[in-house]
């Protein structure tokens, strides 16, 4: 775990009390936050990290 996904995108991931992200969205509608998730996809050491069209 590397905590790729929390440290570069805040707005869509936060740390649990064990180090493990968290997802704080479900439904994202907006362009740039798309980008954003499909940013924490590429860079998501783990391959943990997937987006559904």
């Amino acid at each position: 775990m590397s905590g790729e996904c929390y440290y570069n995108h805040p707005e869509l991931f936060k740390m649990d009390d064990e180090g493990y992200p968290i997802v704080l969205v479900d439904d994202i509608q907006d362009d740039a936050m798309k980008k954003h998730a499909r940013e924490a996809v590429e860079v998501c050491p783990a391959v943990a990290i997937s987006v559904e069209s």
